[in-house]
This record gives C-alpha cells, structure tokens and sequence, in this order.
C-alpha cells in the first residue's frame, strides 16, 4: 500500500543522508505533505534527484520541484491528468460556483469539528461543449485542491486489467485525500450496459459509499439515461447540477472572456462594442454553447490577422505591434460559418436538457443581465 503522511514523515525523519540536518519539524511536514501519493522508493529517486541537481536549495522549492516530480510521475503511472488547482476563467455558472465555496469550508478543521464532510459526489449533466469538463477546474481552483481528470470510457479498453486499474486509482485518491477525482464523460462508459460497466460502478459505488477521505467524485455525463439508477441515488452523488446552454448575459460574459485573450480592449473590464451591437452578437449567436463561442472568437481574431498582415511579415524590431481589433461584423461573418450543435441535432439536445431539468438543479441563476430578453427596452437608444 502507499505509504500515509505519518509513514512517510518517519521516514524522513531517519534519513538524514537524504535532506539536510538543519530541517525544523514543520519544514519536514511540509515536504511530508508534498510526497503523499508516492511510494517510499520514488520519494528517495526524486529528493536525491532534485538534491543533486540542486545542492543549496530551500525548503520552498523542494516542495515545488517534488510537486512537479510526482504529478509527472503519476499521470505516467496511473495513465491520468493530475494538475494543481489552476487558475481559469468561467462566464456564467454563478449557482454552481457559488456552492464550490460553500463545499470549500467544509474542509476546514471548524467544520470537521460538527462532524461534517465534503460531498461525496458531484454530477455535471447537460449537452456537450457546455462547460461541465471546464467547471471541474474551475472547482479545483475554487476551493484550492488538486485535480485528476479520468476518461471513465478508457477504463473500457484495459479488459480484465480494467478493475485493478480502477482499485489502484481510488487508492491514491485516498492516500491524497483532499483532492478532486473529475470522470469525464461518465455516462459513455455505460452506454454498452456490459458487465464489465456494471462491476466498474459496483466498484466505484462501493468507495464511494464507504470511503472516509475528503475525495470529491466529479463526474460529466450528456446522456442521464445510460447512468444505472444506484448511481445516481443520495449518498453517491449528492448534487446533480443541469449545465444547460449559456443565456445572453453568460454568453455575453464568455464572449468578452475570450476577447481578452486576443483584443486589449476587453481587458480589465473593457467593452468597446456598443449594446446595440451586443444585443446583434447576442441574438445571432442564440444556442450556441462556450465552446462554440470560443471557436467563434478565435476563427475571428485569425480572420483579422489575416487582414491587418495580408503577406507575411517578419516581427518588427522594436517589438511594438499594432493591437488586434475584433469587430462584431467579423464575429458575426464566422458565426454563419459554423452550425450550432443545438441546432443542428435539435432534437437529441433538446432530450439531453429536459432528462436533465427534471433531477438537476440549475447551475445558473435567472438571467438579470441588461441583455436578457426581458430587459431589452425599446426605448434604449
């Protein structure tokens, strides 16, 4: 089994040879704390790596090299994404972000105190491209833990090896303790309702249901159908939030989120285009998702580069740059080139929200935003 805190704390604590005899308790806690998910053996291969390479080094940046010797380590090791708490961007989802600060303070000691504890499950439903992968990292940086990020379908292809590999994972979920554990596309690996998806969620339920760390399960599903029933029952996934298609204000949001990336004016707050504009932009690009935005904004910036330097150019010398400017015409030119997804396949989009309005809760609150359609005044000049 791998090695828990204590364990590795003592060991630590013997093996002068390894780190330098002038180390207090705390700064052994702290570089303790940074190896936990590791074995004994790999803990030892990477101090005395990062000692060699670095013989005077501070306790801050033994921690730092470690974290990154062991999120390598264990997304080769266990075929998985294993990030720090990142720090990204979300337009919308205010409900869902909301209770991602609540689930934050039941980590503290105060809270353990009362006897309380993090949920045990999340689950993200709603069609594809709407955020449900992107709002587990925004999580992770929210409330300040880890992040592993599983494609539950993969499991599939591992054959007979696939529930030790499942076994083996939940294991370091624990051992890390407080961290998110993201399956992504959950509902996928269901769809061939096989026996090998039912031992998997037999398997999966049963940590779930008797596991005492602080893991918190994230799952994304499009279809709620192919989920088996016990799995989406109390005590597994505590919270089922409906990811639905952005309203104006989010999209609103999203579309200057991205701006940012490419055009200057829409940082710190800026907003060059006019409501009447906006409302366009808004209404031309109804239904479409984040994701489709995204492209949207990005096919734009490319257009106006093309634009602005028709022949190539070779970057000035002084380093100065005309800006890019995006303009609403060239963001409305490549949204008539793209079909939206809930448009094109209506129906099936159409299915996926409503078996997901009828057990989620909405992630989103009512739309207040100066774009939302009952707030559009036609008198506003």
């Amino acid at each position: 089994d791998l090695p828990d805190i204590n364990e590795i704390l003592g060991f630590l604590s013997e093996s002068k040879f390894i780190l330098p005899n002038s180390l207090n308790e705390q700064e052994l806690i702290t570089i303790a704390r940074s190896c936990v998910g590791l074995y004994i053996s790999d803990i030892v291969k990477g101090l005395r790596l990062i000692i060699k390479k670095h013989p005077q080094i501070s306790t801050e940046k033994v921690v730092e090299y470690l974290l990154e010797y062991k999120i390598n380590l264990l997304n080769k090791l266990y075929e998985i994404e294993f990030i720090r708490p990142p720090k990204v961007p979300l337009g919308g989802l205010d409900l869902m972000q909301e209770a991602f600060k609540k689930f934050k303070r039941l980590l503290s000691p105060l809270a353990k105190a009362y006897k309380l504890k993090v949920p045990k499950g999340i689950l993200l439903v709603g069609p594809p491209g709407t955020g449900k992968s992107h709002s587990a990292k925004v999580c992770s940086q929210v409330m300040g833990i880890p992040l592993i990020l599983v494609d539950w379908g993969n499991f599939r292809g591992y054959g007979n090896e696939a529930e030790r590999k499942l076994k083996d994972l939940l294991k370091l979920a624990d051992k890390l303790n407080e961290v998110l554990l993201y399956f992504d596309d959950f509902d996928k690996g269901f769809a061939g309702d096989d026996d090998l998806g039912r031992r998997l969620a037999g398997q999966l339920l049963t940590w779930m249901q008797e596991r005492t760390s602080d893991v918190i399960v994230i799952a994304s599903a499009n279809r709620m159908e192919w989920l088996p029933p016990e799995l989406t029952r109390s005590g597994r996934f505590d919270y089922i939030y409906k990811v639905d298609l952005p309203n104006y204000g989010e999209r609103h949001a999203i579309f200057k989120l991205h701006g940012a990336r490419f055009d200057n004016r829409f940082r710190n707050g800026g907003d060059p285009y006019t409501k009447d504009e906006w409302r366009r932009l808004l209404k031309e690009t109804h239904r479409c998702v984040g994701a489709e935005i995204q492209t949207i904004v990005e096919r734009a910036a490319a257009t106006t580069f093309y634009r602005m330097f028709p022949e190539d150019m070779s970057f000035p010398e002084d380093g100065n740059i005309p800006p890019l400017e995006i303009s609403v015409a060239t963001l409305l030119e490549e949204r008539r080139q793209i079909n939206p997804l809930a448009i094109r396949e209506a129906d099936k989009v159409e299915s996926m929200r409503n078996k997901a309005d009828l057990q989620g809760l909405p992630s989103s609150p009512l739309d207040e935003s100066i774009y939302a359609i009952g707030n559009v005044d036609i008198f506003d000049n």
